[in-house]
């Protein structure tokens, strides 16, 4: 992609260079006068502070009331990074296009395997399909039970939205993503593509199409209003009432697609008959699971730090559990409940809608964090001392 061409989507005219997404962010702390310098700076592309310290949360999107694209202006700054020194060798296992990559070298159970071969047939199974991601195939029995015999998965590694790349600030390989899931889908029979990932449906639904010329033939939905959709017409009962207490996690994609969506998350755990707590931080305020630390610097260190920070948020909230709406977050914070296990358990919201309708539902998945844990640090931590560079 031409530089020029992305500087003209990011609007960059409407910037009043007010500072308010530098104000409010979670991470840097800058009073106005810094963050007016700073976005000054950035605009300009100039060196700035918050090239080097952002940690790719996204919030400064919901924090800017005129559809500047701060985010994506960083953004600009780390893909002419990226277009000159290329990726250091720590990231290579971080990224879905390459082989072993850290979601895919896990050892996945004979009926893992066998869900995974299954949602990767040639012709969808239904009009109607649910869209797993990279995350939702690393946890495959998430989406197992009638909620999936009525709404099926159908999908595949090499159908990456390119979430990732985006975070990372790069611009050609996101834009080659919206090049290849365009013609994948271009003839394919689906009327309706249901997502349960956040990041996965920001991409579809925003990123992908609107700054990167990409176009779906079908219906984008997410899952809570699919499932709510279904209630009401009788699909499915809510057959048992949850009676404990729960405290959201809010994720980097929903900050950004807004409060109907965030809202919607807390209505289908309402109607679980969960008692919904929000913690000091939330919403648009919220804490990144930590994920996204790594996509500046491809720093673990970066990425335990701050998923450990919004961990021992979650714990100091009230309730008795974390619900989780994000497959990503879910499997980062996962990871970290590992390193602090005496917190709230971790539950994600298809886990809760399982178990609303009848299912009797026993995910641990102990196991794979910690291998995934084994992965990162055996592949990462020695890359660190190699000087070596590389592009996709």
């Amino acid at each position: 992609m031409k530089k020029s061409d992305f500087r003209e989507r990011l609007h960059w005219d409407q910037c009043v260079e007010c500072g308010d997404c530098l104000v409010h962010c979670r991470y840097m702390r800058f009073d106005r006068e810094d963050a007016i310098r700073e976005i000054k700076k950035i605009n300009r592309g100039e060196p700035s502070v918050v090239t080097e310290r952002c940690m790719s949360c996204y919030a400064c999107n919901a924090f800017c009331e005129h559809d500047a694209h701060p985010y994506e202006r960083i953004h600009y700054n780390w893909d002419e990074r990226y277009r000159q020194k290329g990726l250091p060798s720590r990231a290579s296992y971080l990224m879905p296009s390459r082989r072993p990559n850290f979601r895919q070298d896990l050892k996945y159970s004979a009926e893992e395997r066998a869900l995974h071969e299954k949602w990767a047939s040639k012709k969808p199974p239904s009009t109607r399909v649910l869209y797993p991601g990279c995350n939702l195939l690393a946890m495959p029995m998430l989406a197992t039970g009638a909620i999936f015999e009525k709404l099926p998965v159908w999908g595949h590694w090499d159908l990456c939205c390119g979430e990732l790349y985006f975070r990372m600030g790069l611009l050609d390989p996101v834009e080659k993503t919206a090049e290849k899931l365009t013609a994948f889908y271009r003839d394919k029979p689906i009327e309706e593509m249901v997502f349960i990932c956040p990041g996965g449906y920001n991409m579809f639904t925003n990123v992908l199409q609107t700054q990167f010329g990409a176009t779906f033939p079908f219906k984008i939905t997410y899952f809570s209003d699919w499932f709510l959709d279904e209630i009401e017409k009788g699909t499915f009962d809510i057959r048992k009432k949850q009676s404990r207490a729960v405290v959201v996690h809010d994720s980097c994609h929903g900050r950004i697609l807004g409060d109907h969506f965030m809202d919607r998350q807390r209505e289908l755990l309402s109607l679980f008959g969960l008692t919904v707590h929000e913690m000091k931080q939330n919403r648009e305020h919220g804490l990144c699971c930590g994920i996204a630390a790594a996509c500046n610097r491809y720093s673990m260190v970066d990425l335990v730090r701050n998923s450990m920070r919004s961990l021992l948020a979650l714990d100091a909230a009230a309730g008795d559990e974390a619900a989780v709406y994000c497959t990503g977050c879910y499997l980062t914070l996962g990871c970290m409940r590992i390193v602090q296990p005496f917190g709230k358990k971790l539950v994600h919201l298809l886990e809760y809608a399982r178990q609303a309708i009848g299912e009797n539902v026993q995910l641990p998945y102990t196991a794979r964090t910690l291998a995934l844990i084994k992965g990162l640090a055996t592949h990462t931590l020695p890359a660190y001392l190699d000087p070596r560079r590389f592009t996709l």
